[in-house]
């Protein structure tokens, strides 16, 4: 009896209202929450280094994501710092109890199997495994490669003039601004997308002027003679561009010379040098200490001095060399003289038995074609001696220069 008056008090309410069944609208939904986004910045990290989630998703009322990190809100991000490549699966669910999930992969540099999503596709709708862009960040005029991967689903597509592409691939796009590019999956049931923002940023700034190289020597390497000597160094700096570079010698006594600057008008190399005073017999080096634009230490170029006495022949005299007959007059610590290739001259400095100097040769007598330097070392018994010469005051060496005294 008790069960049959729910049924009768049912019946009296119908016919008292008028009704009917056919008037009483019963609704009921399975329509599913919509993922608009779901994915990992950077895509890809070495071991130790954390990426971030990111998020966003509408018509659900709860959102989990596996891999520990637990329910979170509907969007927002979160770091995570995954030991291996992991594959973490995202499951918004609706009131009725409708699940969708999508899926970002972070990978982890050596690491090569990502662990595997826990949940399996819903309700018959594809699944997109993941869709990355790597890298996520580029300039202008660059590229970057979009990678995905989908199961149960029979077609796919990305926007923005991509088109239709397989279920599993790569593809080099170039966007000219930043884009949001959507992969969309499909098959009988319905279709899924996931999407993934590409940012552009403007023309990388040029790089900033520096000095790349330093090397530093002394020429040459052994000196005899009469103390104190004048020892010459020489350094080569190379830069990246334009700019001006502050210097300063030193020596292995802690001696500093005073700062001095050289400006480059473009990428390349300059010499430059110095003199030395040494008054004791030893080796010892020199180094140049560059202070700006980036502070660089060369090479210490090392030196050998043996202080004796003068030599028993001297500079001063005729001599038979490679370039015509010389002639030269020594006056304190200075040389000078005339040779008859190209009516030529010589001037310059002696310190012990090495002598460096100006040649000049006519028509103008001038650098860059008509006049550079000249180094050369007189032999231990002043009969003799060796050298160099080169066009201007700095860069290689042109050619050999050596000569000797007639009987």
């Amino acid at each position: 009896m008790k069960k049959l008056i729910p049924l009768v008090v049912l019946v009296l309410l119908l016919l008292t209202a008028g009704c009917d069944l056919a008037g009483i609208n019963l609704t009921t939904t399975t329509q599913s929450a919509a993922i608009n986004s779901f994915g990992a910045s950077p895509p890809s990290v070495a071991a130790g280094e954390s990426s971030t989630l990111s998020w966003s998703v509408a018509g659900a009322t709860t959102v989990n994501i596996d891999q520990g990190v637990g329910n979170v809100a509907l969007s927002g991000s979160r770091v995570v710092m995954p030991t291996a490549t992991t594959v973490y699966t995202l499951t918004a669910t609706t009131a009725a109890g409708v699940s969708v999930t999508a899926t970002a992969q972070v990978m982890v540099t050596g690491s090569s199997t990502p662990s595997t999503p826990t949940t399996p596709p819903t309700y018959g709708l594809p699944v997109i495994n993941y869709f990355t862009a790597s890298p996520s960040e580029i300039y202008a005029g660059s590229s970057t490669i979009l990678s995905w991967d989908v199961t149960n689903a029979t077609s796919a597509s990305i926007d923005h003039g991509v088109g239709t592409v397989s279920i599993s691939g790569n593809k080099l796009v170039s966007p000219g601004t930043t884009t949001v590019y959507t992969l969309t999956a499909a098959n009988t049931t319905g279709y899924y997308t996931r999407a993934v923002t590409v940012y552009v940023s403007g023309v990388p700034s040029p790089p900033l002027f520096s000095v790349s190289g330093v090397i530093a020597s002394v020429n040459p390497s052994i000196i005899s003679g009469p103390c104190p000597i004048d020892i010459y160094s020489e350094a080569v700096i190379t830069v990246n561009g334009a700019g001006t570079v502050t210097y300063r010698w030193e020596d292995s006594e802690g001696g500093i010379k005073p700062t001095e600057n050289v400006y480059f008008s473009s990428a390349g190399s300059q010499s430059v040098g110095t003199w030395w005073p040494v008054g004791l017999s030893g080796t010892f080096w020199v180094r140049l200490h560059v202070l700006t634009p980036n502070e660089t230490l060369s090479n210490q170029a090392s030196f050998t001095l043996n202080c004796g006495s003068a030599q028993t022949g001297g500079w001063a005299g005729t001599w038979d060399s490679n370039w015509g007959t010389l002639v030269l007059t020594q006056t304190g610590d200075s040389l000078s003289g005339t040779y008859t290739w190209d009516n030529g001259q010589i001037d310059g400095q002696i310190s012990g038995n090495s002598f460096w100097g100006i040649w000049s040769e006519a028509p103008s007598y001038s650098p860059p074609d008509d006049a550079g330097e000249v180094q050369w070392t007189l032999s231990a018994d002043g009969n003799s001696f060796t050298g160099q010469w080169r066009y201007g005051l700095s860069g290689d060496w042109d050619g050999t220069w050596s000569g000797t005294k007639p009987p």
